[in-house]
């Protein structure tokens, strides 16, 4: 699926690079101190873990198959990878990439960790519309049923009190597309809001007083104001990746127009566009504390590196 690209390690003024992985990279992930980034090849079927320093690979790990989505957990010592078409999720030890595998359910999507990292809550796309939740400790693993609709994406509350579920196409449920919020306690459902169309990530921000859902199909932003309880939406860029914050405002991936954008905190307004040189299917991104972001390119099977500072 690697397109023959000029840009390939090639510098732009220093500002922009090009890093080949493998095939089909997704969800991404940076460590705390931003030294490395892993990338999930949902085609080939392993993690490409990228130094910072000197922007190369340093590791491929294999893990099951069509890995999708990544998050880094207990201070970057494991890695939760969902493997949608394995049902399972990989565990990886960070320093020794030791790998292993806990099976969650068919079509595991989205995944976040409870903030004092001792759950795992996984979006599990089947049957009954599944949560699936993996304790760190014992790696058992318990289920919730009968959310709304096929769940895709999950954050959860800084304080570790709720859950924030998107979903889209529920036949019976209430509403097409949806952000479910239910007790991380009780797993009650304390509310159902209406998005726009196909909600593919939702993002609680730093200060936990909102909720960032970017409803892809729609060219939308839906704003949660967790206070409140009051939802806004915003005209926003194609997008299907995440929102990621920096230290004033946030950014993410215009994959239409290969840019990354960046948005007003305050208006929702995209203040800034920089172009990913490179790009074909730009995805997902994260940023490090110098303002570099990493976009994972799923069409060029690349991790593109481009400064915002």
């Amino acid at each position: 699926m690697r397109h023959d690209s000029s840009s390939s390690l090639v510098g732009m003024d220093n500002q922009s690079i090009s890093i080949p992985v493998g095939e089909g990279p997704r969800g991404i992930a940076i460590s705390e101190d931003g030294s490395r980034v892993f990338v999930c090849n949902y085609i080939s079927g392993n993690v490409s873990v990228i130094n910072t320093r000197n922007r190369k690979v340093i590791r491929t790990i294999a893990v099951e198959r069509y890995p999708q989505s990544i998050v880094l957990a207990h201070r970057g010592k494991r890695a939760y990878v969902t493997n949608y078409g394995s049902g399972s999720v990989s565990v990886i030890d960070t320093k020794t990439y030791d790998v292993g595998h806990v099976t969650v359910g068919r079509h595991p999507w989205g995944i976040v960790v409870s903030r004092d990292g001792k759950y795992v809550y996984v979006t599990v796309r089947q049957g009954k519309e599944w949560l699936a939740i993996i304790d760190t400790r014992t790696y058992a693993v318990s289920r919730v049923l009968g959310l709304p609709s096929p769940s895709i994406s999950v954050d959860i509350s800084q304080d570790n009190s709720r859950l924030y579920i998107s979903s889209t196409n529920s036949p019976a449920g209430p509403y097409q597309d949806a952000l479910t919020v239910i007790s991380s306690k009780t797993f009650e459902v304390l509310n159902i809001f209406q998005t726009e169309k196909y909600p593919s990530a939702v993002t609680v921000s730093p200060d936990g007083r909102k909720v960032y859902i970017v409803c892809l199909d729609a060219r939308k932003l839906t704003v949660l104001d967790t206070g409140s309880s009051s939802i806004r939406h915003f005209d926003f860029v194609t997008c299907e990746g995440k929102i990621v914050f920096g230290e004033k405002n946030a950014y993410a991936v215009d994959q239409a127009k290969k840019e990354v954008v960046e948005i007003n905190t305050t208006t929702y307004g995209i203040i800034r566009r920089v172009p990913i040189p490179g790009a074909f299917e730009p995805y997902d991104m994260v940023l490090d504390q110098h303002n570099r972001a990493y976009i994972s390119d799923y069409q060029s099977d690349e991790v593109h590196s481009v400064d915002l500072a």
